[in-house]
């Protein structure tokens, strides 16, 4: 039956194509009938043994939705066979068919009319991403190296106690006790620097230790009342930064030399970062270009996957699902609308890469191997990859596959400059 099975091709939507096909009365019978010997073999009838029971007693064990689905679907296998058969490439199709239709009469005279869908595997060559356009990522590490510079010198600052007030710059210990908590809270920070040192300055300057003062202060998150006690202060004894702070902190000659050092470490890592974002970019553009879509099991089962994650992370941290919920107050809904959609696009990015890889043909060889495992044996070693094994060697090969992807990837999309009003919220 299944040489004879004609469709035609009613519509195509992005990385799928839905199939039509009608079968006749004869055909369906032949299927229900195939349907009812096949279930005949898993029915224990008594009085039968297995599959030797006639089918007008099989009829009388099996409900008429069972045989509907099973004709359906065998009536949908036989149309992808068919699409098959004259598609030769078969690598290029992926997963199995979706049922995405159907009409079938109470009737069996009247026959079955099915319309099924498709999915191919996304053209995803060096043609398609050099097509694509995203925004360009700016890598200014000025303020990182500054950051950077700051946390050295906060490491070898030293106090001393302090007699006398809190003023501007001393580290000070304190207890808060606010009208929201039950229990005071103890907390140590610099007069005047961070957000909490700026928003108690008012109230601790001039303040002697054991000396207590009602404030009410906004914070970023929230307003804040109660009574605040000076528990201790300190005088910070800040170093300068020049050389000798630079051979302080570490095996540095000279201040320039920690500059440098520290420029070229925080540009390393924005330019990892600007390659990161630039190729989810990529991918969210081409994926959304491409139209990639999933059959609606692989959708679901991405997403209980998914879901059975953050239940199984909740429950480490003594937390169950309907706890997180009402504290974030969300509904079950939402929540696996939400993380339909991350998984959806994890599903996109993995099936572009896998796209990628086949199109431009990026492969690992043992030479490729061996140098990657040079390269990185402590990370390796720290990440409990065997690179003796047959695992771990296909581990590695799977991860350089990875990265020469996405480097390809990024290299290869068109980038456009951030607008203005993009640059300046940066």
């Amino acid at each position: 039956m299944e040489e004879t099975v004609e469709y035609t091709t009613t519509n195509k939507i992005g990385n799928s194509t839905v199939l039509s096909a009608t079968f006749s009365a004869d055909e369906v019978s032949a299927m229900r009938r195939e349907a009812t010997l096949a279930m005949a073999g898993k029915l224990r009838i008594p009085g039968f043994r297995p599959g030797k029971a006639p089918l007008s007693i099989v009829a009388k064990y099996v409900s008429d939705e069972e045989l509907k689905d099973d004709v359906l679907q065998k009536a949908a296998s036989q149309t992808y066979v068919a699409f098959l058969k004259e598609h030769k490439e078969t690598d290029a199709l992926i997963f199995e068919p979706e049922l995405v239709d159907s009409v079938l009469e109470d009737d069996a005279a009247k026959g079955l009319k099915v319309d099924v869908r498709v999915f191919e595997m996304p053209k995803a060559d060096h043609n398609l991403w050099s097509s694509v356009e995203v925004e360009d990522v700016p890598t200014d590490t000025a303020k990182a190296v500054e950051r950077r510079i700051r946390a050295l010198v906060d490491a070898v600052t030293e106090t001393s106690p302090k007699d006398g007030p809190a003023a501007h710059g001393d580290s000070v210990t304190v207890t808060v006790a606010t009208e929201k908590s039950q229990n005071p809270y103890h907390t140590e920070f610099t007069v005047g620097e961070g957000e909490v040192g700026k928003a108690y300055e008012p109230f601790l300057t001039g303040m002697n230790v054991g000396e207590s003062k009602h404030f009410s202060v906004q914070m970023q998150e929230s307003a804040l009342e109660g009574d605040i006690t000076l528990d201790g202060v300190a005088e910070k004894h800040i170093p300068e930064v020049n050389d000798e702070f630079a051979r302080t902190v570490g095996a540095f000659d000279s201040l320039v030399e920690l500059r440098k050092t520290l420029e070229e470490d925080e540009q390393h890592k924005a330019d990892d970062a600007r390659k990161d974002t630039i190729f989810g970019r990529a991918i969210e553009t081409a994926a959304e270009k491409l139209g990639i879509d999933f059959p609606g099991y692989v959708r679901r089962d991405a997403t209980q996957e998914r879901l059975g994650e953050i239940k199984d992370s909740l429950a480490r941290n003594g937390l169950s699902l309907n706890e997180y919920l009402k504290y974030n107050n969300i509904s079950a809904e939402q929540l696996t609308k939400d993380v339909e959609a991350d998984a959806v696009k994890l599903l996109q990015r993995d099936l572009l890469m896998e796209a990628t890889e086949r199109a431009c043909s990026i492969v690992a060889g043992d030479v490729d191997i061996e140098a990657y495992v040079e390269l990185h044996k402590g990370e390796l070693g720290k990440a409990g990859i065997d690179t003796t094994t047959e695992n771990g060697r296909k581990t590695i090969r799977n991860v350089i596959v990875w990265e020469n992807t996405r480097s390809l990837i990024a290299g290869a999309v068109q980038l456009k400059e951030l607008s203005e009003t993009k640059q300046e919220a940066q």
